[in-house]
Parts: C-alpha cells; sequence; structure tokens
C-alpha cells in the first residue's frame, strides 16, 4: 500500500484487497484505523519506531471486511515523494496459516516431550539364564522375566502357547 505517516491510504494493490476482503475504493476509506487493530499494543511501538528511524517492521493484527482479525507482518518505510511529501510504503504480508502451523508444531514437541519422558527403555545386555529364562538383576538376584520387565517397562503380559510348545506338551490336539 502507498499511505501517509498520518495512516491516510493513498493506493492499495489487488493483493492488499484480496488480503483484506475490499475493494480498492474500501481500503483507502477504511484508512489505518479500519484495516488495523488499533488496539493492539505492538502499533504505538511500530509507529513510534518507524516515526524515529524512518522505518519500522513487526507484527498487527489486520482486520478484514467482516471483522475478523488476522496476523500480518508489516514492514513500513517513510519517503519523500517528488512533491515534498512524506508517504509511506507498506508491504504486508498475511502469516496466520504460518503462526498456526508454528503453534500447532510447538504443540506437538510438547506432546512428544512428555511422552518421552513417561518411556521406561532396557538397555545394555541383560544376564538371562539359558535354561528357565530368569534375568540377573542389579542386586545379583535372579527373578521371573515377566517380573523384571515389568518392573523396568510399562510392558505388561498375556499368557498363551507356541505352536512349537503346543504341538510338544500336548501332542495328541
Amino acid at each position: 500500500m502507498f499511505t501517509s505517516p498520518d495512516g491516510t491510504i493513498l493506493d492499495a494493490n489487488p493483493a492488499a484487497c484480496q488480503m483484506f476482503q475490499r475493494t480498492r475504493e474500501e481500503i483507502i476509506v477504511a484508512g489505518r484505523a479500519g484495516l488495523i487493530d488499533i488496539s493492539d499494543p505492538r502499533l504505538p511501538v511500530l509507529l513510534a519506531q518507524r516515526q524515529t528511524t524512518g522505518k519500522a517492521h513487526g507484527e498487527l493484527n489486520g482486520r478484514r471486511r467482516d471483522g475478523t482479525l488476522f496476523l500480518s507482518n508489516y514492514l513500513s518505510v517513510v519517503f519523500r515523494d517528488s512533491d515534498g511529501h512524506d508517504r509511506t510504503c507498506l508491504i504486508i504480508r498475511d502469516i496466520s496459516d504460518r503462526k498456526t502451523a508454528e503453534s500447532e508444531r510447538e504443540r506437538l514437541i510438547l506432546e512428544l516431550q512428555e511422552a518421552l519422558a513417561k518411556v521406561k527403555t532396557l538397555t545394555g545386555l541383560l544376564p538371562i539364564c539359558a535354561s528357565c529364562k530368569k534375568i540377573c538383576n542389579r542386586e545379583g538376584q535372579w527373578q521371573l522375566l515377566e517380573l523384571y520387565i515389568r518392573a523396568h517397562t510399562h510392558a505388561d503380559f498375556t499368557q498363551g502357547i507356541c505352536p512349537e510348545c503346543r504341538v510338544r506338551l500336548y501332542p495328541g490336539h
């Protein structure tokens, strides 16, 4: 958009019209106060920055025709036109989808970190009896495989008989 530092909008391109869901004329009539959430506490900071340095960059809430707000990234630069008037060029990008995706990613990372903190894993070598399959724990005591696994993981067991044992134990069935 092509604007004046006081918030008057002089021109808007088709991309701005699409983003704000307004015609060029509606954007010009609305001015800064109609297109930006003027209660956004970031607005005075950006305006002060632009007044001091001649440029500003940051995020603000934009307002569509229907009143819905969307997060946008603003880059504003002040310059003097050929008639000696201060003007501003605004580059605005709708970043609401990107911010939503970032929030979702952060939520998923937190969920994964919490899940990982709850996981118990077994690592290293476990001494196991070749005959009875008991495991020797760190204290040197032999205990049933099922009890050792339950104590060191979140796994549990169900009982069953594999096909080879079924034939060996119950040859007639």
